[in-house]
């Protein structure tokens, strides 16, 4: 080791001198030379110090800068998250009225139609439910529809529903119901093989309007389901006897039954209904006494309800079968339709009905029905 003065000389003498020196280096004995302790302890607390402060720093910056980065204008990071936009509620579509018209048979069909008395052959074709009837009424029914193509033909049965009885029965009403397990089979009958069905009420003494109430639930159920009213078998005054005495109703009698179909088809959404009123004998407009059941039986036709919501026929069911038959109903109807339907403009469909069996010798031709005018809408077959 050198000692200070030693070490101060060397330094200050020129490399070619330093072998001058007088004094022996492998010789002299030097004190050590001792380090600066508290110079290096204060170094090593200051290097802590820092590296500490430089990691706390380095952790802040971490914790922090993405918070100070978003809070500064321009540096905000952009976001790549895709803000769905809320859609804007459709409008609840307007649904569509019901229509009455879709599905009615008037007037863009003809109706041929059997009709019966269940069980009594003699009041016509459709008498039992069978497959030679079904098939008869079908090629009827083809009959009118080859002559008038622009008029699809629409088969049907026309059921006594309301049956008319010469003796007052249990309910003093001279009438009486077929059994609800006959009517349904002719629904059935019906529904399986595309048919309308009329159910037709005589009435008798039943009240007008309880009686129609009582089937108005067929007609509200089915749309296939029509109804038809026979005035010849009415007496809503307790002034006669079916089948003893003529009759003679008002159209005060009628009008409550037009109603009642009006309200059907918008309320139970089915197709418009058919009234079919049988007229046997003249009407009494302009006749003296109008309400003499021996010269009419509709004493005021003219004041019929013209609803459009119900489709009234005015269908001639006299009988023929004696010589000059065609001509009379001919005239029958030509009068009580063609001319009453100008005159009063409360009805738009006339109808027909004959007999197989009562007018075997005399049966008019589909063709000579077809020349009534105007023609016929619905055609009805007896025995």
């Amino acid at each position: 080791y050198y000692t200070d003065e030693r070490l101060q000389a060397i330094c200050k003498t020129p490399t070619q001198k330093l072998s001058t020196l007088s004094f022996d280096i492998s010789t002299q004995k030097m004190e050590p030379l001792q380090k600066p302790q508290r110079r290096s302890r204060n170094v090593s607390y200051l290097a802590a110090f820092l590296t500490t402060g430089f990691l706390l720093i380095g952790v802040l910056v971490i914790i922090f800068y993405p918070l100070l980065a978003q809070s500064l204008p321009g540096n905000r990071p952009v976001s790549t998250h895709h803000v769905v936009p809320t859609p804007k509620p459709l409008p609840t579509p307007t649904p569509t009225p019901f229509d009455p018209n879709i599905g009615a048979v008037l007037p863009t069909h003809r109706v041929v139609a059997f009709y019966a008395i269940p069980n009594a052959e003699a009041t016509g074709p459709a008498y039992e439910l069978t497959s030679s009837m079904l098939s008869s009424l079908q090629a009827q029914a083809d009959a009118y529809q080859e002559l008038d193509p622009a008029h699809p033909v629409q088969p049907g049965i026309d059921l006594v529903a309301s049956v008319p009885d010469g003796s007052p029965g249990a309910d003093q009403t001279y009438s009486h119901h077929l059994d609800a397990d006959t009517i349904q089979s002719y629904i059935d009958f019906c529904q399986q093989n595309d048919l309308i069905l009329f159910l037709d009420l005589n009435f008798g003494w039943a009240p007008i309007q309880s009686e129609v109430d009582f089937f108005l639930p067929y007609l509200e159920r089915y749309p296939f389901v029509e109804m038809a009213v026979d005035p010849e078998w009415m007496f809503p005054r307790h002034d006669g006897i079916p089948g003893i005495n003529l009759s003679n109703v008002r159209s005060s009698d009628l009008n409550p039954i037009i109603e009642a179909l009006a309200e059907i088809p918008m309320k139970y959404h089915v197709p418009r209904k058919i009234l079919l009123i049988h007229q046997y004998r003249p009407d009494g407009d302009g006749l003296q006494n109008p309400y003499d059941a021996g010269q009419a039986e509709i004493a005021d036709k003219r004041n019929l309800l013209n609803d459009p919501r119900v489709d009234v026929v005015i269908h001639i069911d006299s009988v023929g079968g004696y010589t000059g038959d065609q001509a009379d109903k001919t005239w029958q109807y030509n009068t009580w339709v063609g001319q009453d339907m100008q005159k009063y403009q409360n009805f738009r469909y006339g109808g027909f009905k004959l007999f197989y069996h009562i007018e075997a010798k005399t049966l008019m031709t589909p063709q000579q029905v077809l020349a009534l005018n105007p023609p016929p809408m619905l055609i009805t077959y007896g025995n």
